[in-house]
């Protein structure tokens, strides 16, 4: 399949523009609930096949009559956060072998049957930045450097940067501003090109506002808001455009435009994209 074009359409330019708004995509969540397994599965129609397998860690479990997105065995390797945007109606004609599986235990099977798979270096990033720095790739794509502000909370002026959407909440690196204590980018202006630091501790939210749907009614579940942050409990609660979450305890780095997938158990019972955070 060359699907080239249509994946710069689906999903590299929403990337880009997100960023040019001052948010921060997660283009694999993009990806893989709007693009790459409905292409897949309607070649597989074409192809006149009946399931489509596919190696990531992940699993499949029923919740009320439903086929849902489930955790996979091996925690350090689980992908069910990058999946989570995956529509539920897709995996009746998906599998998942892989995830009852170690990491370990896939590369021995793969070593056994001569297959060079078993010593392959991991991806850790977006297939299209090709192991690259992302600002690097957004200048590339035309996201202009340009001088700006970096400022506390309290508009006091601290520093200059030279592009707002070269930072994210939460990130330390690159701020470049001597304090008595750390700093962390906490959100970026795009209309002014200003960043907003401040300590740690500003960055802690605990309402998180998301687009998306809920699969099956919950009142409350686990949220994971970014792919290194652990799931928190929260409560939920259904809104017009999605849902709303009362975290138990703050989250740190809640950025808009990252995928929001919510935990009863293993199984995924609720995605979307984050819309904003207090």
């Amino acid at each position: 399949l060359d699907l080239r074009e249509e994946f710069r359409g689906a999903v590299v330019e929403p990337f880009v523009q997100a960023y040019a708004r001052g948010e921060t995509p997660n283009p694999c969540g993009r990806c893989n609930g709007s693009f790459r397994f409905a292409e897949l599965l309607a070649f597989a129609r074409r192809a006149g096949a009946t399931r489509l397998w596919t190696g990531h860690y992940a699993r499949i479990v029923q919740r009320d009559g439903l086929r849902l997105l489930a955790r996979a065995a091996d925690s350090e390797k689980d992908q069910s956060y990058m999946l989570a945007p995956l529509d539920p109606r897709f995996l009746d004609r998906v599998e998942f072998p892989l995830g009852g599986l170690t990491k370990t235990e896939t590369r021995a099977e793969a070593a056994a049957a001569g297959l060079a798979a078993a010593t392959r270096r991991e991806s850790q990033e977006a297939c299209f930045l090709a192991g690259g720095d992302y600002r690097a790739f957004l200048e590339r794509q035309g996201l202009a450097t340009a001088d700006g502000a970096i400022v506390d909370e309290d508009g006091r002026v601290l520093g200059r940067h030279d592009g707002f959407w070269r930072f994210t909440p939460g990130q330390r690196r690159g701020i470049g501003v001597p304090a008595a204590e750390p700093l962390y980018a906490l959100r970026a202006d795009s209309a002014t090109n200003t960043l907003v630091v401040g300590p740690r501790a500003s960055l802690a939210r605990t309402a998180v506002e998301v687009r998306g749907r809920l699969h099956v009614p919950v009142a409350g579940a686990e949220a994971k808001l970014r792919h290194r942050s652990p799931a928190v409990p929260a409560r939920v609660f259904r809104t017009r455009r999605g849902f709303r979450l009362e975290l138990e305890q703050p989250a740190y780095g809640v950025a808009a435009g990252q995928v929001a997938a919510l935990y009863d158990g293993d199984a995924v019972v609720g995605c979307g994209v984050v819309l904003g955070a207090d």
